[in-house]
């Protein structure tokens, strides 16, 4: 039996965000899933791996990264609660995964067979349609992401590239001011920087008045 905090996590979750709750806890329950518990840094899929289940990040955080050949890490998406994980991967021809995933913090993740989807029985005809809709609009969302992530790594510039990145949090956001779900380390990765430079650079923005930074929470000025 799931805790209510659990269920919360995946009411929000792509899958089921429009979903009417009686009819989602129907679902869920045929679903047949299981809750694995993460430690911190535990690996949950390793490249080249192949993944049967689609899983919904109940709590905590995880990191989907990728590491070159000189052992250097980069971040391609921090994951948060009601994230799904690995639905690329299991929906895939060769359900091979194309990078590791890993445990930032404590993390519980509800997993449940792709083949749910996949074949009859579990799911009735509709409502593996909506499914296959939602996982749909799951790809075309990261595929964007994705698209925004080339772009930001194409800017030469380091000051340029962290004023991109802020500049979509604020668009983002709707505002000004906002939190940011990377710690130093993490952002500094994502973007592709060492983290010594991306502190420094923020503290010269900070005292120019570009902005104003607390830990994860940023508050960016009109002064550029």
């Amino acid at each position: 039996m799931q805790k209510e905090q659990d269920r919360e996590a995946i009411y929000r979750s792509i899958f089921f965000c429009d979903m009417d709750r009686k009819k989602a806890d129907e679902i869920i329950d045929r679903l047949g899933g299981r809750t694995v518990t993460y430690d911190k840094g535990e690996i949950i899929i390793r490249e080249r791996e192949k993944l049967n289940n689609i899983g919904i990040l109940l709590d905590g955080g995880l990191c989907k990264v990728q590491y070159y050949r000189d052992g250097t890490e980069q971040l391609v998406q921090k994951l948060v609660s009601s994230f799904v994980v690995g639905v690329e991967i299991a929906v895939s021809e060769k359900k091979t995964s194309p990078y590791d995933i890993y445990a930032s913090e404590q993390a519980h993740i509800f997993w449940f067979p792709v083949r749910a989807m996949e074949e009859e029985g579990v799911l009735d005809l509709r409502e593996r349609i909506e499914f296959y809709k939602k996982t749909v609009h799951f790809l075309a969302n990261e595929d964007i992401r994705k698209c925004r992530k080339i772009e930001l790594l194409s800017i030469r510039g380091i000051r340029e590239r962290i004023e991109r990145y802020l500049r979509v949090q604020q668009s983002r956001h709707k505002s000004s001011a906002f939190d940011i779900e990377f710690n130093r380390e993490q952002m500094a990765n994502y973007l592709g920087i060492n983290r010594s430079v991306l502190s420094h650079e923020l503290k010269k923005m900070e005292k120019e008045g570009i902005l104003k930074v607390r830990k994860n929470h940023f508050e960016l000025t009109d002064k550029e």
